[in-house]
């Protein structure tokens, strides 16, 4: 389905225009994603194994861990930028070009102000990446289509979380075999390191075929777009509190709680991606034809909370984890739900720095969430994980609240806003 929005560039009547992107440039761009969550991902399960390989203690390693999202804060700024001057494809590039830097210098520095700033670099390219990546979804599609889009997005990245946490699991003892080290001798990390940067190299490859297509510069007015932001910034705050809670610690919840093995929590937290993807796909095919786009975010969202509570006082693992998988599948499938309605909220030309606000936001509040979560859980024990769940759900209710409250007369205008003036769009 072409995007079918005029066009506002002084060339727009010219036989040599920049095609306007298409549905089928945001298969590409999907796509490539998905195979650079892949090869990132299999990078990145290794990092702090490098850094543990390296010498450097857990004070060092968490001064590393933290270099991602200071590059991230950094990048918000050229993500922003960048779309008013060049094609999505091309951003999508730059911020390819940066991350690629920082994999290279992940490889080869030992220093500990060296490796910071090359994996500050991951983030700073990463943010322009998706911010760009998400906004040419966005620009390639109109109505229904756009959360469907959205959704396969997420299926894919789920799906792809999953195979890069399974063949990055099995490739050190391989690996370290042909190379006469150690599965955790600095080498056999970096050269696992060095495959998933390989593979997230060739995810360029479907962006070469996106269409080359100028940013349309209508805008919204300035006080409207200011309000717009702030609205769902607090919602993606409030996500992102109650998802830092618990979520980066699912894999611990099952090992403490239940006492599982690393290879049955593997196989749990994996399982819980796969039923995530189905939920996404099922969303955009069954649910977005039928609903308000709001009530096709927010019904998901409380639907989801029953579950988490489940989780919480399950004493089975079983249970547990179908709660979680139900969970799982209700929130991937309304995330692309409210991903597309911010930024069918905003003009082409904000959507990529929409992106990168909402990123900041909902990481910084995650990281907030995760900080205290992990203090109540060193009060409680393994009952710290209810209380996490139960700060989770609260968030969630909270942000759907929100949306309800912020949104529930709201018409998107960002499609339109693309053939007026900018700054004239109310």
């Amino acid at each position: 389905m072409g995007n079918s929005r005029p066009s506002t560039s002084p060339s727009a009547g010219r036989a040599d225009a920049a095609p306007a992107l298409r549905r089928h440039d945001a298969s590409l761009y999907i796509v490539a994603s998905g195979l650079g969550g892949l090869g990132l991902g299999i990078a990145f399960f290794y990092l702090n194994f490098l850094y543990r390989a390296l010498g450097f203690d857990a004070r060092a390693i968490g001064v590393l861990g933290g270099a991602q999202a200071l590059g991230a804060l950094v990048g918000a700024l050229p993500a922003a930028v960048l779309p008013r001057r060049m094609p999505r494809r091309n951003a999508i590039f730059a911020g390819g070009c940066v991350t690629a830097l920082g994999v290279v210098g992940i490889l080869t520095q030992t220093a500990l102000p060296a490796l910071f700033i090359a994996a500050a670099l991951t983030g700073c390219g990463g943010i322009i990446v998706a911010s760009s990546g998400s906004a040419l979804v966005a620009d390639a599609t109109i109505g229904f289509d756009r959360p469907r889009m959205f959704g396969h997005q997420v299926a894919l990245g789920a799906l792809a979380s999953f195979a890069a946490i399974a063949i990055a699991g099995a490739l050190a003892a391989p690996v370290g075999a042909a190379l006469g080290r150690a599965e955790m001798d600095p080498l056999t990390i970096r050269t696992v390191i060095g495959i998933g940067g390989v593979l997230a190299i060739a995810s360029a490859i479907p962006i070469l075929f996106v269409r080359p297509a100028a940013v349309a510069g209508g805008a919204l007015d300035a006080p409207h777009r200011r309000s717009l932001l702030l609205r769902f910034v607090a919602i993606e705050m409030a996500f992102g509190f109650g998802a830092g809670s618990f979520l980066p610690f699912a894999n611990l919840f099952f090992a403490d709680r239940f006492g599982l093995p690393i290879a049955g929590v593997g196989l749990a937290i994996g399982a819980l991606s796969v039923a995530g993807s189905v939920g996404a796909i099922l969303n955009g095919r069954l649910v977005v034809p039928r609903l308000p786009p709001l009530a096709a975010i927010v019904l998901p969202v409380f639907a989801s909370l029953p579950f988490a509570l489940l989780a919480a006082v399950a004493g089975q693992p079983l249970l547990a984890w179908a709660a979680l998988a139900l969970r799982a599948a209700f929130m991937y499938g309304s995330t692309p739900n409210f991903t597309a309605l911010e930024l069918s909220s905003f003009a082409p030309v904000e959507r990529a720095g929409a992106v990168a606000a909402f990123a900041i936001s909902w990481n910084g509040a995650s990281a907030a969430g995760a900080a205290l979560s992990g203090v109540v859980r060193a009060e409680l024990g393994t009952g710290g994980y209810t209380a996490n769940l139960i700060t989770l759900v609260a968030s969630y209710f909270v942000a759907a609240t929100l949306l309800v409250v912020f949104f529930r007369a709201h018409e998107p205008r960002g499609d339109a806003a693309a053939m007026l003036p900018a700054d004239s769009a109310r």
